[in-house]
């Protein structure tokens, strides 16, 4: 028996035992790269992908850990440049997220296999896009349910990723600075725009808000992280915005209608006014929509894919598409920022724009001044017609346990960065300490860069998914707080997942099993080699 130690404790045991059929015939498999986070600040990120790496090393693999600092330069060699092959994925979760397209579609469909796109490990499969449509086009939640149940088996049966674990968020109030009169249940917690507008300052200045996450753009046309989206959103204006109940909610529309199958019209809200005085029009919102499909928004490319066209008829917008998207709504109207024509139509070189200086957005905050890597300062609007309670300082900490220590003294209010497992204990005995846990509809897992070898072979991805020591992460890395999964749509997301498929147990056994079926060999050296 050999014994798998990682940085924080044993991971599993198993036999090391090679097939008598280990006959180093095909070629070596190469060293992996996986690209993590680094342990300074995201110590349980970096130890779920030490203990992947350390299973997998019993299986014959040479996994070196490639930590790189967040958001830069992690950022651009995952989404755009894809330099891994491995990457520790952790999609955080949201309300507009509980639409069963952005973690099937938006991860794994063809178009979003571009520099910036989501599909960010290259997969291709026809049985999947041939689904895609047809789940589109059925407005009735339980015959579209039915498609996107296929959806998650053909994903099953790929291996894309080494699906991990959902998490439980837990974050924090101190409630002798800050005051939330009445907490919304949502996926992304304390972080929901729902809450942040009920903040109020006890103590004088704004509602400080600590982060472990720093803004990698503020350009609606480059940005790539649901964190960055959500920071636009406090200063941009949507049609909808997601309910924590995962349902629309009017917020610059006055209505929305679906007129049939392809078209959708938006009345806007009367009295809108952009930061720099001037009136927000029906034509700032068609442009909006055409200007990013125009210019393929990294984020929004694939929710606009089927936007035909937009007409204006006074305060009426008309949205005409290409075939039906159920999903239009949420994930169209409910997140692409309106941005002012009267700002954006001149510009030489849009995706240059940095997009940092008093931003002109509509929405309940204005930007006041941001400090990379320090400081991001909003001034609330208070003829927002959502009128936020405060004015919100966003303060940046070099690791969670930093940010911790931030809360306990008052040096900050609030925590939006979840508080690791060894400090949920402790705060929960203080009095003016306000846990507020929400189970994440996002998750973790090792995506697989599959444009080329190794994880080009179905059978490798296959077996590697018997090779992720899931409970042993959830327990030893996460405190126990997360939920094994099988699927990327996960159980919070009940409507959605498929309680059907089972989680791979942690068995290296059957994953040599299947590596040895597929013809996969193994040297003298223990290394694992290609099928002849």
């Amino acid at each position: 028996m050999r014994t798998i130690i990682g940085a924080s404790g044993i991971v599993a045991s198993g036999l090391v035992l090679m097939p008598m059929a280990a006959l180093a015939e095909g070629r070596e498999v190469q060293t992996i790269s996986f690209l993590t986070w680094p342990a300074s600040n995201y110590q349980h990120y970096y130890e779920t992908s030490n203990y992947i790496a350390e299973s997998w090393r019993e299986l014959g693999l040479d996994v070196q850990l490639d930590p790189q600092p967040f958001p830069s330069p992690m950022v651009s060699m995952w989404f755009t440049e894809h330099k891994f092959d491995v990457v520790m994925s952790v999609l955080s979760g949201s309300p507009a997220r509980l639409d069963p397209e952005f973690f099937t579609v938006n991860q794994f469909a063809k178009i979003n296999d571009k520099p910036g796109g989501g599909n960010v490990g290259g997969f291709h499969s026809e049985q999947f896009e041939a689904l895609i449509p047809e789940q589109r086009k059925l407005y009735d939640p339980d015959a579209r349910r039915a498609v996107v149940l296929e959806m998650q088996k053909v994903i099953y049966d790929e291996q894309p990723e080494g699906l991990i674990a959902a998490v439980v968020n837990t974050m924090a109030i101190n409630t002798d600075r800050v005051k939330l009169a009445e907490y919304q249940p949502s996926p992304d917690g304390v972080r929901s725009v729902w809450n942040m507008l009920n903040m109020e300052s006890l103590v004088d200045g704004p509602v400080k808000l600590g982060w472990t996450i720093d803004q990698d753009s503020w350009n609606p046309l480059v940005f790539k992280t649901l964190e960055d989206l959500d920071r636009l959103g406090l200063i941009y204006d949507r049609l909808v915005v997601t309910g924590p109940d995962g349902k629309p909610r009017m917020w610059a529309a006055e209505s929305i209608e679906v007129v049939d199958d392809t078209t959708i019209e938006a009345v806007l809200r009367d009295g809108l006014t952009f930061s720099d005085g001037k009136p927000v029009t029906a034509e700032d919102v068609a442009f909006t929509f055409r200007f990013l499909k125009e210019k393929e928004a990294a984020y929004f490319r694939s929710v606009l894919e089927s936007l035909a066209d937009v007409a204006v008829d006074g305060n009426r917008v008309r949205f005409t598409l290409t075939e039906p998207s159920a999903s239009f709504v949420s994930l169209a109207l409910g997140q692409l920022p309106i941005l002012p024509k009267h700002v954006w139509e001149t510009m030489d070189a849009p995706h240059d724009f940095k997009n940092t200086e008093q931003p002109v957005g509509s929405g309940p905050w204005t930007l006041s001044h941001w400090r990379q890597g320090q400081e991001i300062s909003f001034v609330r609007r208070p003829d927002h017609f959502m009128q936020p309670k405060a004015d919100v300082l966003m303060v940046q900490f070099g690791s969670a346990e930093v940010l911790a220590a931030a809360l306990r003294s008052g040096e900050i209010g609030v925590s939006l960065q979840p508080i690791v497992p060894t400090v949920v204990e402790e705060f929960a005995t203080q009095a003016n300490l306000q846990l507020i846990q929400a189970q994440s509809n996002g998750h973790m897992s090792a995506r697989y860069n599959i444009r080329s070898e190794p994880f080009s072979h179905k059978a490798l991805r296959q077996a590697l998914g018997w090779a992720i020591p899931r409970e042993q992460i959830i327990e030893d890395v996460l405190g126990g707080d997360a939920v094994a999964i099988a699927t990327p749509l996960v159980p919070a997301n009940a409507f959605w997942s498929d309680p059907e498929l089972a989680v791979q147990e942690y068995d290296l056994d059957k994953a040599r099993a299947i590596l040895t079926e597929a013809g996969f060999t193994w040297g003298d050296n223990g290394r694992l080699r290609y099928p002849e």
